[in-house]
């Protein structure tokens, strides 16, 4: 098919062989709407219960050069066909609508590079059609796909304004169902994006009801409970600082959403009516006189598995060579750059050999790049350092549902090699002993939480963000962690201190941390204040931190939670529990040293169970997680 040109001739016969057939040629008009669509939410669009009829039009279609599919591994277990017109399908639909060709293309996005393009955020799109899918099964009926915007932009004027506000949710959709219609806003949450991201765009939907005759519904679909009760507290949280009246929006967990639950929250009125007005045109011009003979135009190409010339395009059709792990490992060393290949395998759980593998793919690819010995200032024979080439972070911001500087802004992402820095690459590289420091740690403490949990235990790290992501003003902890030991949750700032900072530093520090305390701002993060947990060069630098504490608890009316220790200690090859060991000393006692989860608990144990589940489970409220029951 890549090596063959088809011409007007070709479409006309096709589309002559359609007739008769309204299923196939509404299937090929969905798909100028939806490409990249898998046959499952085909089915659920079209109304179907079991996929048998939808796969067998779907495969006649492609025996007939119309469409196309790509079969790329995004997770475990699931590689779905997500299908596309090819160049003789898109001129099909455009004989079929009388519309001009390369309008259709340009203003549906259905062109190569679209296509490309689209393939960096595949779980994001996969997971907007999801929710799309399960909405279409919600209501009785046939469903009728009236309008579909990913994103989904407007702008709003309010009174006193320079310019117009710009409200963006990931995707909208309107549907109808025997003569019942609604639109809705779809948030398709997979966890990646910090829930204080939504705030703008929340308090932009409050001002659009405002001025509008309607607000359309808004449907998240999240991870888990805990996430969704958190989304539950940000639009309530909203709603307050407005007192206005709730918007109308439905929260369900992803495995709620795939039982049907959508069925019971979404409540519709019988409004005929309003069903046109729910469509936001597209105009596409008509078309002009087509040709019988000549060529059709090269839109698609070949197979989007196979690249051509174009060397920006060889990096976006790449994508689908990574897998599974190749995306994780993208994620984990954009959040946390010139990690080496042995602690990557310790952080993904994997073994060397798998990571240097999966390392070689993307540094083919162009997604990432190593560190000159001379950049680095590493030594011969160190192991070689890792980080994200500009193509990589474009890759894992769009994975993430963002723009690269969201991204930057949001998660922390860094890399971008010497020539195109991006977040804060050029700090931690200017200071690369500290940064590996700090990270080491937390390998560390995966790598002590992986050997407990092959004992036995439930131990493990669910939670590390990097210094950026986790920074507020002046509060710029060196990362912060959630552990998991015996059904409970413990977060912690880290300090990693290697002995250069002066007491004045110290100070300046430690008041930052009492201020945000104090105040209470740090609700708006957290449940609960997290443990602050130093770990120092030497005594001496433990003692510098210690006594630089108490002036900072000078007239505070609450104690700062803090807790510290030396490298030392941790890496004594008597102390086999590493950073769980009796190896921490509060900032008062100097002689003292108890284990830091233990030292928790016993704080907290005369004040009631609740109590100390709400200070154990500090994490972001984008990640709540409480204590198992």
């Amino acid at each position: 098919m890549s090596g063959e040109r088809l011409h007007w001739s070709d479409a006309i016969r096709a589309r002559d062989g359609l007739r008769g057939r309204p299923g196939d040629r509404s299937l090929l008009f969905l798909l100028t709407r939806l490409p990249l669509v898998p046959e499952r939410v085909i089915e659920q669009l079209e109304g179907l219960r079991g996929g048998a009829s939808v796969y067998r039009r779907l495969s006649q279609l492609a025996e007939q050069r119309l469409l196309a599919a790509i079969q790329p591994s995004l997770r475990p277990g699931h590689e779905a066909h997500l299908w596309y017109l090819t160049d003789l399908g898109l001129a099909v639909v455009a004989l079929d609508q009388g519309c001009d060709l390369g309008d259709l293309v340009r203003r549906n996005r259905l062109r190569r590079a679209d296509l490309a393009s689209r393939l960096s955020g595949l779980p994001q799109l996969l997971a907007a059609y999801e929710i799309l899918g399960a909405l279409a099964t919600s209501q009785p009926g046939r469903p009728d796909l009236l309008a579909w915007e990913r994103p989904w932009h407007r702008r709003v004027w309010t009174r006193l304004a320079k310019a117009p506000r710009s409200v963006r949710f990931p995707a909208y959709a309107a549907l109808a169902w025997d003569g019942q219609a609604g639109e809705f806003i779809l948030v398709p949450d997979l966890a990646t994006i910090p829930l204080r991201f939504y705030v703008a765009a929340i308090r932009g939907l409050f001002l659009l009801r405002a001025t509008a005759s309607r607000v359309p519904i808004v449907i998240v679909a999240t991870t888990g409970h805990e996430r969704k009760t958190a989304w539950g507290e940000l639009l309530e949280d909203v709603r307050q600082e407005r007192a206005e009246a709730p918007l109308t929006a439905s929260i369900l967990t992803w495995t709620e959403a795939r039982n049907g639950a959508l069925t019971q929250m979404i409540v519709l009125t019988e409004d005929n009516r309003s069903h046109r007005s729910f469509v936001r045109r597209i105009a596409v011009r008509p078309a002009s006189q087509q040709r019988a003979r000549g060529a059709i135009p090269r839109i698609v190409g070949p197979e989007l598995g196979v690249s051509e010339s174009a060397e920006s395009e060889d990096v976006r059709i790449a994508v689908l060579g990574l897998g599974t792990l190749g995306r994780m490992l993208l994620d984990f060393v954009g959040r946390h750059p010139f990690l080496s290949i042995d602690q990557l395998a310790i952080a993904l759980g994997r073994t060397v050999a798998i990571i240097r593998n999966s390392v070689g793919d993307a540094v083919a690819a162009g997604f990432m790049r190593t560190l000159d010995v001379e950049e680095a200032r590493q030594r011969a024979g160190d192991p070689p350092l890792l980080e994200l080439t500009t193509a990589g972070q474009e890759l894992v911001a769009a994975q993430q549902g963002l723009s690269l500087a969201e991204a930057v802004r949001f998660n922390g992402l860094a890399g971008g090699g010497p020539d195109h820095p991006a977040g804060a690459r050029s700090q931690l590289l200017r200071q690369l002993a500290h940064t590996r420091g700090a990270d080491d740690v937390f390998i560390r403490l995966i790598a002590l939480a992986c050997k407990r949990a092959r004992n036995g235990s439930d131990d493990a790290l669910v939670e590390w963000c990097n210094a950026a992501a986790c920074a507020r003003g002046r509060v710029r902890p060196d990362g912060y962690g959630l552990y998991r030991n015996e059904d409970c949750l413990y977060g912690f700032f880290l300090e990693f201190d290697r002995g250069t900072m002066g007491a004045h530093d110290y100070v300046a520090k430690l008041n930052a941390y009492a201020d945000y305390l104090t105040s209470g701002r740090f609700a708006r993060d957290y449940v609960g204040f997290p443990t602050v947990l130093v770990v120092a060069a030497d005594n001496a630098a433990e003692e510098r931190f210690a006594r630089a504490a108490r002036l900072a608890a000078i007239g505070r009316p609450s104690q700062l939670p803090i807790l510290l220790t030396t490298m030392s200690r941790v890496e004594n090859p008597s102390n086999s529990l590493d950073l769980l060991g009796q190896i921490w000393r509060s900032p008062m006692v100097r002689s003292q040293r108890r284990r830091w989860i233990e030292t928790i608990k016993e704080s907290f144990s005369d004040r009631g169970n609740d109590e100390f589940t709400e200070r154990i489970s500090s994490t972001f409220p984008d990640q709540l997680l409480l204590r198992k029951s």
